[in-house]
C-alpha cells in the first residue's frame, strides 16, 4: 500500500472505516484506474487521499451536502480533484466515463438505493469497477448494544434523525442483509469478492466513536484525532487507533463470528 496513505489510516480511530478504506485503496492500486468517481464524497476523504496517486488522472466527487463538499473543496490541493454538488441518480457525466467508482457508505441513504446503482452503471465504463461499502443489518451487539436489542426483540430502533443516540442508524434509511445487498448488486453488476468487515469491537463502539467523539472533534476543533488531519503524524491518534482495533486485529482471525460491522463488495459492470 502506498506508504503515505497507510500512515494516514494508523491513526484512523474508527476501525470500521480504516478497515473498509484499507480495502478500497488495495482495490486502487490493483486497477490503478484513469478516472475515479467518489460517489457521495462527503468532507472529501477519498478525494483527498487520492491525490497520492500519480496514475489516477482524474478525480471526481458528487454529493448533495453543500457543507460538506465546502470542506472537501478547501482540502483540495491537486487540480486533477472535480468536486461538484450533484444527484446520485442525475450523474453529470456522459455514459461510460469512469474507470471505478468509489460507493462507501452511500446506498443506506439513499430513497432507491436500485436507482443509485442503476445510474452508477450507467458512467462506468465496461468492465468498469465499483466497490460498495454498507452497514450490515447483522452488526455485532457490542458495536451498538442499544439498538441491537430494539432490533432483536422490538423490532424497532432509534429514529435516524436523532443523531445522538441514533448510533448505526444515524442518517440511514436502511441497513443491509448481505443475501439482499447482493441480490440487487447482481441485477446491474457481477460480484468480483465479497467480505464482511470487522467483526469483534469494545462494548458501545459506535456511541463512543459518533455519538460522542465525532461531534467533540468537530465542535471543539481537536485536528489531531481528525480523519481529514493527512500529515499521519499523530501519536495520540495512532495509540487511540491501535485500542480501538484491538479486538478485531486479534480474534476476527480466529473466532468465526457471522455479525460484522460492514458489508463490503467489488463488482464489474
Amino acid at each position: 500500500m502506498n506508504s503515505r496513505i497507510k500512515k494516514i489510516l494508523e491513526s484512523e480511530i474508527d476501525p470500521a472505516f480504516a478497515k473498509r478504506a484499507r480495502l478500497i485503496f488495495e482495490c486502487i492500486e490493483q486497477i490503478r484506474p484513469v478516472r475515479v468517481l467518489d460517489a457521495g464524497c462527503g468532507r472529501g476523504f477519498y478525494l483527498q487521499a487520492l491525490e497520492n496517486y500519480r496514475f489516477i488522472k482524474e478525480i471526481h466527487g458528487v454529493d448533495i451536502n453543500e457543507s460538506y463538499l465546502s470542506v472537501a473543496r478547501n482540502n483540495k490541493k491537486d487540480r486533477r480533484v472535480h468536486i461538484k454538488n450533484a444527484n446520485i441518480y442525475k450523474l453529470p457525466y456522459p455514459n461510460g466515463y469512469f474507470d471505478l467508482v468509489i460507493c462507501s457508505e452511500l446506498l443506506e441513504h439513499l430513497k432507491s438505493d436500485v436507482k443509485g446503482l442503476r445510474e452508477i452503471k450507467r458512467v462506468l465504463k465496461a468492465k468498469g469497477i465499483l466497490v460498495i461499502t454498507v452497514p450490515n443489518k447483522n452488526f455485532p451487539f457490542l458495536w451498538d448494544p442499544l439498538n441491537w436489542v430494539l432490533m432483536k426483540f422490538f423490532n424497532i430502533h432509534v429514529q435516524k434523525d436523532i443523531w445522538w443516540l441514533a448510533g448505526i442508524w444515524a442518517d440511514h434509511e436502511r441497513l443491509y442483509e448481505k443475501k439482499d445487498l447482493l441480490r440487487k448488486i447482481k441485477k446491474e453488476f457481477t460480484v468480483v469478492l465479497e467480505k464482511d468487515l470487522i467483526n469483534l469491537c469494545w462494548p458501545f463502539s459506535h456511541f463512543i466513536l459518533y455519538g460522542i467523539g465525532k461531534n467533540i472533534i468537530e465542535r471543539l476543533s481537536f485536528k489531531k484525532f481528525d480523519r481529514f488531519n493527512f500529515r499521519g503524524e499523530e501519536k495520540t491518534a495512532k495509540l487511540i487507533a491501535k485500542i480501538f482495533s484491538l479486538p478485531s486485529n486479534l480474534l476476527d482471525g480466529i473466532i468465526k463470528l457471522r455479525p460484522s460491522m460492514n458489508l463490503f463488495v467489488i463488482c464489474r459492470k
